[in-house]
């Protein structure tokens, strides 16, 4: 009994040792160029990256597209489409790291923003996983402050297509 019970576990330990981890090929994208991210992106096919996020009110869209032009030196347009929520543009400066962030200033009381890590896999294929946020301001009646009363997400993840 004592001999099966160690060869079931010695069994056991071997058949975990060899299943593998799936392994994430993507990795953060650092010091890429305005070729590198110029160009037409579609929805990422991976199902898994659109699970409810943890976050309120934060869902990743599985069907958002984004086109990237190149405007003069080191800046970029970027259109981003997720059908029934968004439909905007974002124009601006590219910076040394592995993300891209976008302002639109809308008025004194509103503002959108794009931000998005870069990614690149082995294949050399680039990836944008990140957000669109929209921002309602309120002015204090008593303070003549401006503060944040309400914000809406739009997540999406995409893919370069070649």
């Amino acid at each position: 009994m004592k001999k099966t019970s160690l060869l079931l576990i010695a069994i056991s330990l071997i058949l975990c040792s060899c299943v593998k981890d799936p392994q994430n090929d993507w990795n953060r994208f650092y010091d890429f160029t305005q070729a590198d991210v110029v160009g037409h992106f579609e929805a990422n096919p991976d199902e898994s990256l659109y699970e409810e996020l943890p976050t309120e009110g934060v869902a990743v869209y599985d069907n958002a597209t984004m086109d990237v032009t190149a405007v003069g030196n080191n800046s970029i347009s970027l259109h981003i489409i997720i059908p029934g929520r968004v439909n905007k543009t974002f124009s601006g400066s590219l910076t040394a790291s592995s993300d891209i962030t976008l302002t639109n200033i809308i008025n004194d009381l509103n503002k959108e923003d794009i931000m998005m890590t870069v990614y690149k896999n082995g294949k050399g294929q680039v990836r944008f996983h990140g957000r669109v946020k929209r921002y309602y301001y309120r002015i204090d009646s008593e303070t003549q402050n401006k503060y944040l009363y309400r914000s809406e997400n739009w997540g999406f993840d995409v893919i370069k297509q070649e």
